[in-house]
Protein backbone atom coordinates (compact mmCIF):
# COMPACT_ATOMS: atom_id res chain seq x y z
CA UNK A 1 0.00 0.00 0.00
CA UNK A 2 2.56 2.51 1.08
CA UNK A 3 4.15 1.75 -2.27
CA UNK A 4 1.50 2.72 -4.05
CA UNK A 5 1.46 6.02 -2.10
CA UNK A 6 4.97 6.72 -3.19
CA UNK A 7 3.73 6.17 -7.00
CA UNK A 8 1.92 9.22 -6.69
CA UNK A 9 3.60 11.15 -4.50
CA UNK A 10 6.50 10.58 -7.29
CA UNK A 11 3.99 11.47 -10.14
CA UNK A 12 2.37 14.65 -7.85
CA UNK A 13 6.18 15.72 -7.87
CA UNK A 14 6.97 15.23 -11.47
CA UNK A 15 3.47 16.73 -12.51
CA UNK A 16 4.33 20.31 -10.19
CA UNK A 17 7.47 20.05 -11.53
CA UNK A 18 6.83 20.73 -15.13
CA UNK A 19 3.78 22.65 -14.33
CA UNK A 20 5.02 25.61 -11.93
CA UNK A 21 8.54 25.26 -13.70
CA UNK A 22 7.26 26.23 -16.73
CA UNK A 23 4.76 29.08 -15.58
CA UNK A 24 6.87 30.20 -12.66
CA UNK A 25 10.54 30.17 -14.25
CA UNK A 26 10.90 28.67 -17.53
CA UNK A 27 8.57 31.58 -19.11
CA UNK A 28 9.69 34.24 -17.42
CA UNK A 29 13.33 33.71 -17.92
CA UNK A 30 12.44 33.23 -21.70
CA UNK A 31 10.73 36.77 -21.57
CA UNK A 32 14.00 38.86 -20.80
CA UNK A 33 17.03 39.83 -22.83
CA UNK A 34 19.86 37.59 -22.19
CA UNK A 35 23.02 36.32 -23.83
CA UNK A 36 25.27 33.70 -23.07
CA UNK A 37 27.00 33.29 -26.52
CA UNK A 38 24.83 30.37 -28.27
CA UNK A 39 21.82 31.26 -30.36
CA UNK A 40 18.90 32.03 -28.12
CA UNK A 41 16.64 29.21 -29.65
CA UNK A 42 18.80 26.37 -28.67
CA UNK A 43 19.49 28.06 -25.02
CA UNK A 44 15.89 28.10 -24.51
CA UNK A 45 14.90 24.68 -25.82
CA UNK A 46 18.01 23.14 -24.18
CA UNK A 47 16.71 24.82 -20.62
CA UNK A 48 13.60 23.55 -21.26
CA UNK A 49 14.60 19.68 -21.90
CA UNK A 50 16.72 19.72 -19.54
CA UNK A 51 14.04 20.97 -16.73
CA UNK A 52 11.21 18.35 -17.62
CA UNK A 53 13.26 15.74 -18.69
CA UNK A 54 13.68 15.67 -14.41
CA UNK A 55 9.80 15.19 -14.35
CA UNK A 56 10.08 12.27 -16.29
CA UNK A 57 13.01 10.75 -14.64
CA UNK A 58 10.50 11.04 -11.33
CA UNK A 59 7.65 9.33 -13.59
CA UNK A 60 10.30 6.41 -14.31
CA UNK A 61 11.01 5.97 -11.20
CA UNK A 62 7.29 6.19 -9.88
CA UNK A 63 6.48 3.10 -12.82
CA UNK A 64 9.31 1.10 -11.58
CA UNK A 65 8.39 1.52 -8.09
CA UNK A 66 4.92 0.49 -9.43
CA UNK A 67 6.07 -2.91 -10.42
CA UNK A 68 7.45 -2.30 -14.06
CA UNK A 69 10.87 -3.84 -14.54
CA UNK A 70 13.49 -1.69 -13.71
CA UNK A 71 15.20 -2.31 -16.99
CA UNK A 72 11.90 -1.57 -18.99
CA UNK A 73 11.35 1.55 -16.70
CA UNK A 74 14.79 2.92 -17.30
CA UNK A 75 14.05 2.11 -21.28
CA UNK A 76 11.10 4.25 -20.76
CA UNK A 77 12.84 7.18 -19.22
CA UNK A 78 15.76 7.22 -22.10
CA UNK A 79 13.16 6.67 -25.32
CA UNK A 80 11.15 9.24 -23.81
CA UNK A 81 14.11 12.04 -23.19
CA UNK A 82 15.14 10.85 -26.59
CA UNK A 83 12.04 11.39 -28.35
CA UNK A 84 11.70 14.72 -26.42
CA UNK A 85 15.20 16.14 -27.23
CA UNK A 86 14.80 15.06 -30.73
CA UNK A 87 11.67 16.79 -31.76
CA UNK A 88 12.86 19.99 -29.14
CA UNK A 89 16.54 20.28 -30.78
CA UNK A 90 17.89 18.17 -33.64
CA UNK A 91 21.10 19.03 -33.48
CA UNK A 92 21.67 18.22 -30.11
CA UNK A 93 24.03 14.87 -29.52
CA UNK A 94 21.81 14.17 -26.36
CA UNK A 95 18.87 12.36 -28.19
CA UNK A 96 20.32 9.49 -30.18
CA UNK A 97 22.64 8.36 -26.18
CA UNK A 98 19.16 8.58 -25.25
CA UNK A 99 17.97 6.67 -27.38
CA UNK A 100 20.71 3.95 -27.78
CA UNK A 101 20.67 3.49 -23.69
CA UNK A 102 16.97 2.55 -24.22
CA UNK A 103 18.04 -0.02 -26.73
CA UNK A 104 20.29 -1.29 -25.11
CA UNK A 105 17.95 -2.11 -22.28
CA UNK A 106 14.97 -2.96 -24.27
CA UNK A 107 17.70 -6.05 -25.21
CA UNK A 108 18.96 -6.76 -22.13
CA UNK A 109 15.17 -7.17 -20.90
CA UNK A 110 14.19 -9.25 -24.16
CA UNK A 111 11.83 -6.61 -24.75
CA UNK A 112 12.85 -5.97 -28.47
CA UNK A 113 10.60 -8.68 -31.05
CA UNK A 114 12.66 -9.92 -33.84
CA UNK A 115 9.74 -8.99 -35.82
CA UNK A 116 10.52 -4.95 -34.84
CA UNK A 117 14.74 -5.75 -35.50
CA UNK A 118 13.47 -7.39 -39.23
CA UNK A 119 11.61 -4.16 -39.87
CA UNK A 120 14.13 -1.77 -38.68
CA UNK A 121 16.76 -3.79 -40.74
CA UNK A 122 14.67 -4.02 -43.73
CA UNK A 123 13.95 0.07 -43.29
CA UNK A 124 17.59 0.90 -43.46
CA UNK A 125 17.83 -1.68 -46.26
CA UNK A 126 15.34 0.34 -48.40
CA UNK A 127 17.09 3.53 -47.09
CA UNK A 128 20.49 2.71 -48.01
CA UNK A 129 19.07 1.67 -51.75
CA UNK A 130 17.45 4.83 -51.82
CA UNK A 131 21.13 6.97 -50.58
CA UNK A 132 22.53 4.71 -53.97
CA UNK A 133 20.43 5.84 -56.38
CA UNK A 134 20.47 9.29 -55.41
CA UNK A 135 24.27 9.41 -55.63
CA UNK A 136 24.29 7.71 -58.77
CA UNK A 137 21.74 9.88 -60.01
CA UNK A 138 24.06 13.07 -59.14
CA UNK A 139 27.66 10.83 -60.64
CA UNK A 140 25.61 11.23 -64.23
CA UNK A 141 25.10 14.92 -63.71
CA UNK A 142 22.09 15.20 -61.97
CA UNK A 143 21.33 18.29 -59.81
CA UNK A 144 18.72 17.55 -57.35
CA UNK A 145 19.47 18.15 -53.59
CA UNK A 146 23.42 18.38 -54.43
CA UNK A 147 23.60 22.17 -53.72
CA UNK A 148 23.69 21.97 -49.73
CA UNK A 149 24.63 17.78 -49.70
CA UNK A 150 28.58 18.94 -48.51
CA UNK A 151 29.90 21.45 -46.30
CA UNK A 152 30.44 24.72 -47.11
CA UNK A 153 32.26 27.71 -46.02
CA UNK A 154 31.17 30.47 -44.00
CA UNK A 155 30.42 32.67 -47.66
CA UNK A 156 28.63 29.45 -48.49
CA UNK A 157 30.53 28.26 -51.27
CA UNK A 158 31.22 24.24 -51.06
CA UNK A 159 34.38 23.20 -48.93
CA UNK A 160 35.06 20.58 -51.78
CA UNK A 161 33.15 19.89 -55.11
CA UNK A 162 32.41 15.92 -55.89
CA UNK A 163 32.99 15.14 -59.20
CA UNK A 164 31.42 11.78 -60.81
CA UNK A 165 33.53 9.21 -59.34
CA UNK A 166 33.25 10.06 -55.72
CA UNK A 167 29.54 10.19 -56.19
CA UNK A 168 29.49 6.64 -58.13
CA UNK A 169 31.60 5.56 -55.08
CA UNK A 170 29.27 6.68 -52.67
CA UNK A 171 26.49 5.23 -54.72
CA UNK A 172 28.17 1.37 -54.88
CA UNK A 173 29.57 2.31 -50.84
CA UNK A 174 25.42 2.71 -50.01
CA UNK A 175 23.96 -0.06 -52.06
CA UNK A 176 26.54 -2.69 -50.60
CA UNK A 177 25.44 -1.42 -47.07
CA UNK A 178 21.83 -2.24 -48.56
CA UNK A 179 22.60 -5.74 -49.28
CA UNK A 180 23.96 -6.18 -45.70
CA UNK A 181 21.30 -4.63 -43.71
CA UNK A 182 18.49 -6.97 -45.33
CA UNK A 183 21.27 -9.93 -45.78
CA UNK A 184 20.15 -11.40 -41.79
CA UNK A 185 16.38 -11.18 -42.95
CA UNK A 186 16.84 -12.77 -45.59
CA UNK A 187 19.32 -16.02 -45.25
CA UNK A 188 22.24 -17.35 -42.68
CA UNK A 189 24.92 -14.34 -41.97
CA UNK A 190 28.86 -15.51 -42.74
CA UNK A 191 31.27 -13.56 -40.78
CA UNK A 192 32.55 -10.95 -43.62
CA UNK A 193 28.66 -9.58 -43.08
CA UNK A 194 29.33 -9.47 -39.55
CA UNK A 195 32.20 -7.66 -40.27
CA UNK A 196 30.68 -5.17 -42.66
CA UNK A 197 27.94 -4.19 -40.23
CA UNK A 198 30.32 -3.52 -37.09
CA UNK A 199 32.56 -1.02 -39.72
CA UNK A 200 29.55 0.36 -41.04
CA UNK A 201 27.89 1.14 -37.49
CA UNK A 202 31.71 2.37 -36.25
CA UNK A 203 31.34 4.54 -39.55
CA UNK A 204 28.43 5.86 -39.00
CA UNK A 205 29.01 6.61 -35.31
CA UNK A 206 31.91 8.29 -35.96
CA UNK A 207 30.04 10.51 -38.50
CA UNK A 208 27.33 11.46 -35.94
CA UNK A 209 29.36 12.53 -33.19
CA UNK A 210 31.22 14.93 -36.38
CA UNK A 211 34.57 16.39 -36.92
CA UNK A 212 34.07 19.65 -34.60
CA UNK A 213 34.03 21.75 -37.39
CA UNK A 214 31.49 21.09 -40.30
CA UNK A 215 29.79 17.97 -39.91
CA UNK A 216 27.92 16.03 -37.09
CA UNK A 217 26.75 16.97 -33.49
CA UNK A 218 29.67 18.31 -32.74
CA UNK A 219 30.57 21.16 -35.35
CA UNK A 220 30.72 23.97 -34.58
CA UNK A 221 29.37 25.88 -37.45
CA UNK A 222 25.57 26.11 -37.38
CA UNK A 223 24.89 29.02 -39.65
CA UNK A 224 25.60 27.05 -43.15
CA UNK A 225 22.93 25.88 -45.17
CA UNK A 226 24.21 22.72 -45.01
CA UNK A 227 25.01 22.86 -41.40
CA UNK A 228 21.11 23.37 -40.89
CA UNK A 229 20.51 20.15 -43.04
CA UNK A 230 22.97 17.98 -40.72
CA UNK A 231 20.90 18.95 -37.98
CA UNK A 232 17.97 18.47 -39.53
CA UNK A 233 18.67 15.45 -41.82
CA UNK A 234 21.69 14.70 -42.40
CA UNK A 235 22.93 13.94 -38.72
CA UNK A 236 19.81 11.89 -37.96
CA UNK A 237 19.71 9.80 -41.05
CA UNK A 238 23.00 8.88 -40.03
CA UNK A 239 21.75 8.06 -36.55
CA UNK A 240 18.91 5.72 -38.10
CA UNK A 241 21.21 3.97 -40.19
CA UNK A 242 23.24 2.96 -37.25
CA UNK A 243 20.47 2.02 -35.48
CA UNK A 244 19.70 -0.13 -38.74
CA UNK A 245 23.31 -1.83 -38.70
CA UNK A 246 22.27 -2.54 -34.36
CA UNK A 247 19.22 -4.20 -35.75
CA UNK A 248 20.64 -6.17 -38.42
CA UNK A 249 23.60 -7.42 -35.78
CA UNK A 250 21.12 -8.17 -33.00
CA UNK A 251 19.72 -10.40 -36.22
CA UNK A 252 22.66 -12.14 -37.42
Amino acid sequence: MLAYVAVGILTLIAALHSILGEGALLRPLFAKEWDIGIPRFAAERIFRFAWHLTSVAWVGLAVAVAGVPLLHAAAMVCIVSGTAIFVMLRGHLAWPLFLAAGVCLLVSGDAIPATLLTGVASVGGGLAASLAGLHAYWAVGGRWGIANAVPQREDGTPAFRPGPLACLAVSTACAVLGALLVWPVLAPVPLLVRVGLWAALVVFILRAVGDGRQVGFSKSDRETAFAQADDALYSPLVVGLAFACGAALLLA
